[in-house]
């Protein structure tokens, strides 16, 4: 084993950090009309408070700009420097650094009549033309930088990082890929290094030499023709004697599958941009930092150890849990909540949406916590699928005594077959730590047990959670002969079957890819086919760009907009969704997705009997697995606290009721 080295302090300039995890620049969507917010504040001290040597805000726009939301900080003007006092204020409180990520989008703007580039740029995932930036324009562009630097130093921050990554701006001045001027700004290596070199200058002037300067250096577009790593190095050489450290980045914004891949979902290998960070390191002596996929304080301290990094970047783990810093010192880092890579935060922030964690609801909540103030109080939650077990967990830690049943032998519910597909096999991750909470926390847990009515009766709970589920909903065809086998999603993952395999989705997401995908894996001849506009069409591009490059190595090939419609002597009929013509498919098997229809058995037989309970998950309405665990969250905030000791009536009571009831 390594010896332990996170825990060192490390010379950043004119300030020392406390340790060697830092908390990157990221948006975690809680600003309000661009600014600091109650939310956002409680955000980064609950991160300081856990022992993050140095945390900076996400990408912050110098001038207005379409890309980022207000949900998002803007420093684009004097009003960002209260609230930047305000987070200062926390995060030194909790013995932390704060800094400020500072950026210009340049190409990768979204709208507007200043999308401006060091020369022409298409960007992809915008469609928009960026055009080469004029002289006067790169001046006003230094001045911007500088004036937003003095609000961070007027904000009492501890310094500044300036975005050179991610194709936006000051990264097109620095790649030969999007910089092909002829005046000072390109030409050579050192033209292209000019306006960059001229924003550290007048930010370093602005912030003073006792503040933090960084850079977010992009390291490697992942484009061919791109930045390289080795071209990296090169340049952070001659940034070196202008920063204090050097974080190096990968991806280019503008290109569809380079926008996605720094932020890689899983089941990409952690630490994978090590490589990078080591050839950066190699080139400099200023600290370099690095990020990719980094989910455990043990990855992080071998990436230190080995000498790859000298700071290592955790955003997505600590979304996860902000406490995975603390738990690992303290012994526990089989108690940290693991973050299984499925991206739905990073999914939701380009959607404009606030911070989302499908294994952590209290994401977009920063500093809730249980109060053990159910202590008295029985539950009986029926259901061991993502809601169920959330819900159970919430009401052990309140200090209820909780009974989870579950009809089957194993938990997890329909999540246990989903995750057998090889991009989702690490949620299992998710529940085997779910089950181990719920041991430690005392949850009677009972496997094979069918919840019927008379159980609950018996088990006479205060308050019963049903996450029953749901179950597929039926496929509709006109004319089926029985010559291809049909399968819902459940008996695929429990009896797969063999042959060649047509698996028709009208869900939208990344469900049907992901039965295709574990089809292959099982060696079928497998046909993706989806009423949708396209595969995945309702998915985050940070989940289905990744699953498209899957299906297309593994050779899934895809059929779009087209409807199922007969069976006949062995081939599937399909209809073209707008027309066009008709395609007949030979399979031996169809495998249907249409989302589900809930099981509400339980609820109505507890309804019939006047016993009220609380509906969660699928049961209450089919959606995602983030729903499942924010309606445990909402249920269990609804149970009212009660007194140590006491119930809302004794036994004896509540059985009379019941029976009066029934009668």
């Amino acid at each position: 084993m390594s010896e332990w080295l996170l825990d060192e302090p490390l010379q950043v300039g004119p300030r020392t950090l406390r340790g060697r995890v830092f908390l990157p620049p990221h948006q975690p969507g809680l600003a309000e009309g661009g600014r600091v917010s109650d939310r956002y504040v409680a955000y980064h001290r609950e991160r300081a408070r856990a022992g993050v040597a140095m945390q900076i805000t996400g990408a912050t726009p110098v001038a207005p700009s379409v890309e980022w939301s207000d949900i998002c900080l803007w420093n684009i003007d004097d009003s960002v420097v209260p609230g930047y006092q305000r987070l200062a204020e926390a995060v030194h409180e909790e013995g932390g650094t704060m800094l400020a990520q500072l950026a210009h989008p340049g190409p990768t703007e979204f709208e507007g009549p200043e999308v401006i580039s060091a020369s022409r740029v298409f960007s992809e995932v915008t469609r928009q033309v960026a055009v080469p930036a004029t002289t006067e324009q790169l001046a006003r562009v230094v001045e911007q930088y500088a004036e937003a630097a003095e609000r961070c130093r007027r904000g009492d921050l501890d310094g500044v990082e300036i975005s050179m990554a991610h194709g936006l701006l000051l990264a097109s001045f620095l790649s030969r890929m999007t910089n092909q001027r002829d005046d000072e700004f390109g030409g050579d290596f050192e033209r292209r290094l000019e306006l960059p070199r001229r924003v550290l200058r007048a930010v370093r002037e602005a912030i003073g030499q006792d503040l933090i300067l960084g850079i977010r250096l992009g390291s490697d577009d992942l484009v061919e023709g791109g930045l390289t790593p080795v071209d990296a190095a090169r340049i952070a050489q001659a940034f070196e004697p202008e920063v204090d450290y050097i974080s190096v980045m990968v991806g280019n914004n503008n290109r569809l599958e380079a926008r996605v891949r720094h932020w890689p979902p899983t089941p990409a290998q952690p630490g994978l941009f090590r490589g990078v960070a080591r050839t950066v390191k190699a080139a400099v002596s200023v600290p370099v930092a690095m990020v990719g996929r980094v989910t455990t304080l043990a990855l992080a301290n071998d990436i230190v150890a080995a000498g790859d990094a000298d700071l290592v970047g955790i955003v997505r783990g600590h979304i996860a849990d902000p406490a995975l810093i603390s738990k690992t010192r303290a012994g526990h880092a089989a108690d940290v909540r693991p973050c299984v890579g499925v991206n739905v935060c990073t999914n939701g922030l380009l959607a404009g949406r606030t911070l989302t964690c499908m294994v952590n609801p209290d994401a977009g909540d920063p500093g809730a916590a249980a109060a053990r103030d159910l202590q008295g109080h029985r539950s009986v939650v029926v259901g061991s699928g993502p809601a169920g077990l959330e819900a159970a967990r919430r009401l052990a830690e309140r200090g209820s005594a909780v009974t989870l049943v579950e009809r089957t032998t194993t938990i997890g519910g329909q999540m246990a077959g989903w995750t057998a597909a090889p991009s989702r096999r690490e949620v299992r991750d998710f529940l085997t730590w779910q089950q181990r909470q719920l041991r430690q926390l005392g949850v009677d847990i009972r496997l094979g047990t069918t919840a019927d009515l008379d159980l609950v009766q018996q088990l006479n709970p205060d308050d019963v959670i049903v996450a029953t589920g749901a179950v597929p909903s039926g496929l509709v065809l006109e004319h089926d002969d029985g010559t291809v086998a049909l399968f819902d999603p459940i008996r695929t993952f429990t009896e797969p079957p063999t042959g060649t395999v047509l698996v028709f989705d009208e869900v939208g997401q990344l469900d049907g890819a992901l039965i295709a995908e574990f089809l292959h894996a099982a060696g079928t001849t497998t046909l993706l086919a989806t009423s949708r506009l396209h595969v995945g069409e309702g998915e985050g591009i940070n989940t289905l760009y990744p699953m498209l490059r899957t299906l297309g190595d593994a050779g899934v090939a895809t059929l779009e907009r087209v409807r199922p419609v007969a069976v006949r002597d062995g081939e599937v009929h399909l209809a073209g969704i707008f027309g066009g013509p008709a395609h007949r498919v030979p399979a031996d098997a169809l495998v249907w997705w249409s989302g589900g229809d809930p099981v509400l058995d339980l609820h109505e037989s507890l309804t019939g009997v006047g016993r009220s309970s609380h509906l969660i998950g699928d049961a209450l309405r089919p959606r995602r697995t983030t729903d499942a665990v924010a309606d445990a969250k909402e249920a269990v905030s609804t149970i009212a606290a009660r007194p140590v000791g006491a119930r809302l009536m004794t036994a004896s009571t509540r059985r009379r009721a019941d029976t009066q009831a029934l009668g």
